[in-house]
């Protein structure tokens, strides 16, 4: 991962238990809370806002945050909490006052999140386009439904012409979303429609499979969830991953991901 401001990092990964607190404190110090950080050129409002961190987004509007800052793709941090169906933290930005506007591809990822998908299916036949329009910000719709939703909604997206190799959380596709979330049944139908097997994201330097593997051990529930990640890491085997790095003949790649690994999902890499 890119180096990120202070503040910008303190509202993203490194917000832990104490976040609040050393937000504040950074806050109090001088940090700006309107400086632009990453290819998206967002502020630490926005940050918060799509980590889902309502306290951070009341501290940072408190100190001067600009609400209505817009990122590199156009969106504010309204707009990045109502596409991900983020109510307690909409719920913050509207009693501030923030625009609540919303354009075609907006209004499709809300009612995606919504469940609304008769109001999809009719904005996608009147605007076909807003599926994929280019913007990063937008066309990751997919990636952000495909760890988080049933079928219906993927299967939806991708029959409506999703990019299915787009970057949604920590830079990871469609596929490692639903490889991290234990989602097999979405897997499978991103795998059919073609979404790439071997794309490494920019975060963690891991394939959909790493994803997978990793997940095994440590997303959440994954302790009550093992059959749904070996189903993940046989289905992503049997359609091709590679077990090593890109371009590399080492064996590096899977020494990693054996580690990963619970006791399940270890021996299916074992015997690949």
């Amino acid at each position: 991962m890119d180096d990120l401001p202070r503040l910008h990092a303190m509202a993203d990964h490194d917000y832990g238990v104490d976040g609040a607190e050393v937000l504040l404190r950074l806050l109090e110090a001088g940090a700006d809370p309107n400086e632009r950080a990453g290819a998206l050129a967002e502020t630490p409002l926005h940050v918060a806002t799509r980590r889902r961190r309502p306290d951070a987004v009341e501290l940072l509007l408190a100190h001067g945050a600009d609400i209505e800052a817009r990122t590199a793709g156009g969106k504010t941090a309204w707009l990045h909490a109502v596409r991900r169906g983020f109510a307690d933290v909409t719920a913050v930005l509207e009693a501030r006052g923030a625009d609540t506007r919303l354009a075609a591809p907006d209004r499709l990822a809300v009612a995606v999140v919504e469940g609304r998908l008769d109001a999809a299916r009719a904005l996608l036949a009147a605007e076909p386009g807003c599926v994929r329009t280019g913007n990063p910000e937008e066309d990751r719709l997919l990636a952000d439904v495909a760890g988080r939703f049933p079928t219906v909604p993927v299967a939806l997206l991708i029959e409506a012409g999703a990019d299915l190799a787009a970057r949604g959380l920590d830079d990871g596709t469609p596929l490692h979303q639903a490889a991290w979330f234990g989602q097999p049944a979405n897997a499978w139908l991103l795998v059919a429609a073609g979404a790439p097997l071997d794309v490494f994201d920019g975060t963690h330097a891991s394939s959909p499979i790493g994803w997978a593997v990793h997940g095994s051990r440590y997303s959440g529930g994954a302790d009550v969830r093992q059959d749904e990640y070996v189903a993940l890491v046989q289905l992503l085997l049997e359609a091709g991953s590679s077990l090593r790095y890109p371009g590399e003949e080492s064996d590096a790649y899977r020494e990693r991901l054996l580690r990963d690994a619970t006791p399940d999902v270890r021996a299916l890499l074992e015997s690949s």
